[in-house]
């Protein structure tokens, strides 16, 4: 078996051989401008191949975006129920916020003050 396959490489490689040997004559024979029409036929076909998938790719990267900015996006997270939230805002519009502040800093600076260690507490 094992010369049998040798055999059978050996004639794949001379029937290589030989059909690149015919190829390289026929490409000898052909006139000058038919071999410059077929390398300009190949650029053509590889250049309108190249253009064409990307072209697709562009397509497809615009039609992936348009449809990623058309889902709705929830930018906002509602914590406060809307009663508070309502109240809140009224309190904001009309100025009576102040209050609700002098407080809070009241708080902290009572909080803050004994832990803070420059009056020995």
């Amino acid at each position: 078996m094992g010369e049998s396959a040798a055999q059978t490489v050996r004639e794949i490689e001379e029937t290589r051989d030989r059909l690149d040997a015919e190829l390289r004559e026929l490409e000898q024979r052909m006139p000058q401008p038919a071999v410059w029409a077929k390398r300009a036929v190949g650029f053509l076909v590889g250049g309108g191949t190249a253009a064409t998938l990307g072209l697709l790719l562009l397509r497809r990267r615009k039609k992936k975006r348009k449809r990623e900015e058309a889902r709705p996006v929830q930018a906002v997270i509602q914590v406060l129920p809307d009663r508070f939230a309502e109240q809140l805002s009224e309190h904001l519009s009309d100025g009576r916020w102040q209050p609700y502040v002098v407080g809070a800093a009241g708080l902290w600076c009572c909080s803050a003050w004994p832990s803070c260690g420059r009056c020995g507490g």
